[in-house]
C-alpha cells in the first residue's frame, strides 16, 4: 500500500475537522438562512468532528498495521472505517429531514401532488409535512387554505441553501467520502493478500 493512500485518511479526516470548525463557527450565517432550527446543525459539526479525529486516528492505526502486516489492526480498522462511511452518506441524508424546517410543500408548490401515487395511496392531497400545524382540527390532508398548510415549494427555498451554503457542506462531506473510498478499498485487498 503506497503512503499516497494512507495519507488520504489524514487528509480526509482533516477535512471533516475543517468541516467541523466551519459549521460551529459560521453558525451565525446558517441561522440566517435556515432560521432558528438551524441549531440543530450545530450537532453535525460535532459529528463531523468525532469522525474527522477518529478518521485520522484510524489512519494512523492502519498506516502501523501495515508496516506491522497485522491482519488484525488492517481488519478493525477496515471495519470502522466502513461504518464512517455509512455514517457519512447517512449524514448527508438528513437533509430531507429538514423539509418540515423549510416549511414549504412540493417542489413547486401544494398543487404537485395532485394525482400523484401519494394522493391515490393514501387519498390526501398533501403530506404531513406540509402541514403548519399538525395539532389543529382541519389538518385532514384535503384543506389547501394557506392557514393550514405551506404553499410555496421546496425548489426555490433549497436553491437558495443551495447558492449561500450547501456547496461548503455537501462538498466537504463528498470530498472525505471520495477520499476515503479508495483507502478502504486497498486495506481490504491488503487483508485479503496478507491471509
Amino acid at each position: 500500500m503506497t503512503p499516497e493512500v494512507l495519507a488520504q485518511f489524514q487528509l480526509s479526516g482533516m477535512v471533516l475537522i475543517g468541516l467541523s470548525i466551519y459549521v460551529n463557527f459560521r453558525g451565525a450565517v446558517l441561522t440566517k438562512v435556515l432560521g432558528l432550527s438551524s441549531a440543530y446543525l450545530f450537532h453535525v459539526g460535532c459529528l463531523c468532528l468525532v469522525m474527522g479525529s477518529v478518521t485520522v486516528l484510524l489512519g494512523f492505526a492502519r498506516r502501523h498495521g501495515t508496516a506491522k502486516e497485522s491482519r488484525g489492526t488492517l481488519l478493525f480498522g477496515f471495519l470502522v472505517m466502513v461504518i464512517i462511511l455509512t455514517v457519512e452518506i447517512m449524514a448527508a441524508t438528513v437533509v430531507l429531514a429538514f423539509f418540515p424546517v423549510l416549511k414549504c410543500c412540493g417542489v413547486k408548490n401544494y398543487t404537485d401532488f395532485s394525482g400523484s401515487s401519494f394522493e391515490r395511496v393514501t387519498g390526501h392531497t398533501y403530506p404531513w409535512s406540509c402541514y403548519k400545524s399538525l395539532g389543529t382540527v382541519d389538518c385532514d390532508g384535503r384543506n389547501v387554505s394557506a392557514d393550514i398548510i405551506h404553499q410555496e415549494g421546496c425548489f426555490p427555498k433549497l436553491l437558495k441553501i443551495t447558492r449561500t451554503q450547501s456547496a461548503n457542506l455537501s462538498g466537504g462531506c463528498l470530498g472525505a467520502a471520495v477520499m476515503q473510498l479508495p483507502g478502504i478499498l486497498a486495506t481490504l485487498l491488503l487483508f485479503i493478500k496478507l491471509g
